[in-house]
């Protein structure tokens, strides 16, 4: 019995992991779709589909991200994805913390935005006690993003709360990647002329 050889491309990782998962071929019975790549539930293009891709690709890059797990390895391993053509990653192994699976995210949005890194870091409008005052300066940070970012997704850039917070995919709440960003040392904000916490 042959294995069919895995394909490229998050869309088609995704379909071929649900007809291993579903075993609709012969050659697919001997493979464990937990050891496939395929694209990590809650994240973009993560639907089921076992028939061929779901939906049609995006006319722009939108990242997702891609995992596996493989017996006799600690963690699952991750890799950057886009939905719209055949990049990934490399593959980023985790040990039971986030910053592999970060990393990955991370590479996905160094493919579909290059230069995310330089936009503006907002508060995290979850945790922010008045929800109308944080939305008005969503908006007003999303003024300073290049134009058709905001249209294709791009993500907001929000302090972590710890270290080793994991990125957050969208969700109807939020239609684009949160992506946690460190707070500066001591050192650094001392540098700029920032306060330092009192308590």
């Amino acid at each position: 019995m042959s294995i069919l050889p895995e394909p490229r491309g998050a869309r088609a990782r995704q379909t071929y992991y649900w007809q291993v998962r579903n075993a609709r071929h012969q050659d697919l019975r001997a493979v464990h779709a937990c050891e496939t790549w395929h694209i990590r539930y809650g994240h973009p293009g993560g639907a089921y589909s076992d028939l061929g891709h779901d939906t049609v690709p995006p006319s722009h890059h939108s990242p997702t991200l891609l995992t596996r797990r493989m017996y006799g390895r600690p963690g699952d391993e991750y890799r950057g994805g886009c939905l719209s053509c055949l990049w990934e990653g490399r593959p980023h192994t985790g040990g039971g913390s986030n910053r592999a699976l970060n990393c990955a995210v991370e590479d996905a949005h160094d493919h579909a935005f290059p230069g995310w890194r330089d936009l503006p870091v907002v508060p995290d409008l979850k945790s922010s006690g008045s929800p109308y005052g944080s939305q008005r300066l969503w908006r007003q940070t999303a003024d300073l993003y290049p134009a058709d970012w905001l249209d294709r997704g791009a993500p907001r850039l929000v302090r972590a709360r710890r270290r080793g917070d994991a990125h957050d995919p969208p969700s109807l709440s939020s239609p684009r990647y949160e992506l946690r960003v460190a707070s500066p040392r001591r050192q650094e904000r001392a540098d700029t002329g920032d306060q330092e916490v009192l308590f």
